[in-house]
């Protein structure tokens, strides 16, 4: 484990968010973001969350001050509040706005909302991918079901397995979707994999991926936390060497992840 460098005065307490090459902390009026693995901080006016940032840097936030994109000022439509969640490597945005889930392509300001979200219940988002396919779901339904948008912004039902009647997605990286497929009163589920037409394509052990890189590797909780390579090779973190809150699977296999109080790490785990 290799402990991240934190500027001094500065703290770093969670989860981190990136693609490994660019991180950041969880958000604050003062934030650390590392360039490989190199830290600085960003000040903001206000305390803002931070939730993610892309590999070119820019950075998304949302606070009393606005919805944010770097230094580009978001806009709201009139009466709803607005976060943001996601954002991908060309800059597309995905957020809410007043419980509806939306976007705000690269290059615009302006929010579009996804379609079927705008009906006053709140919605829940998975992400972004770099296609800008975008994950989302209403969680307080029962069954419960989760939807993949494509970047045109027509909707697609992710089918739960044969005999299961609720689907609970957790990530989307690069077309790929994950989470789990349940039957009815089995609250743990399936751990499987969607393509973009909704389609189940594989099931797999383990608890649901949380992290994904586009080599193929997958982050899940399984007897703890565990690294599933491309190649099925399973790596397994054990104490100490495990992370509180892991969240981010770099490209080269590396894992990072925030702490309690001893700050942000990685774990070589390749």
């Amino acid at each position: 484990m290799k402990r991240l460098p934190v500027p001094a005065g500065e703290s770093s307490v969670g989860q981190l968010s990136g693609e490994g090459d660019w991180l950041a902390s969880a958000g604050g009026e003062s934030v650390v973001i590392w360039h490989r693995e190199v830290a600085q901080t960003v000040e903001f006016p206000v305390s803002r969350s931070t939730p993610d940032i892309n590999r070119h840097g820019v950075l998304i936030s949302h606070g009393e001050d606005g919805v944010w994109r770097g230094e580009e000022k978001l806009e709201e439509l009139p009466g709803r509040a607005s976060t943001v969640h996601s954002i991908n490597a060309d800059g597309d945005v995905a957020g809410t706005s007043g419980g509806a889930l939306a976007v705000w392509p690269a290059g615009s300001v302006s929010p579009r909302l996804l379609d079927g979200t705008d009906d006053g219940q709140q919605w829940w988002l998975g992400g972004i991918d770099d296609e800008g396919n975008v994950l989302g779901g209403y969680r307080l339904d029962v069954p419960q079901r989760h939807y993949v948008w494509n970047r045109e912004g027509e909707r697609t039902e992710l089918e739960p397995l044969e005999g299961h009647y609720q689907t609970f997605a957790t990530l989307i990286r690069d077309g790929r979707i994950y989470g789990t497929s349940a039957a009815q009163g089995d609250w743990q589920g399936t751990s499987v994999e969607w393509n973009l037409r909704g389609e189940v394509v594989r099931t797999m052990e383990g608890g649901p991926v949380f992290a994904a890189n586009d080599a193929g590797d997958e982050a899940l909780h399984w007897e703890g936390t565990a690294v599933r390579r491309a190649n099925g090779r399973v790596d397994r973190l054990s104490y100490p060497f495990t992370l509180a809150f892991p969240s981010v699977l770099a490209e080269n296999g590396d894992l990072y992840g925030g702490q309690y109080y001893e700050g942000p790490a990685k774990v070589f785990c390749r």
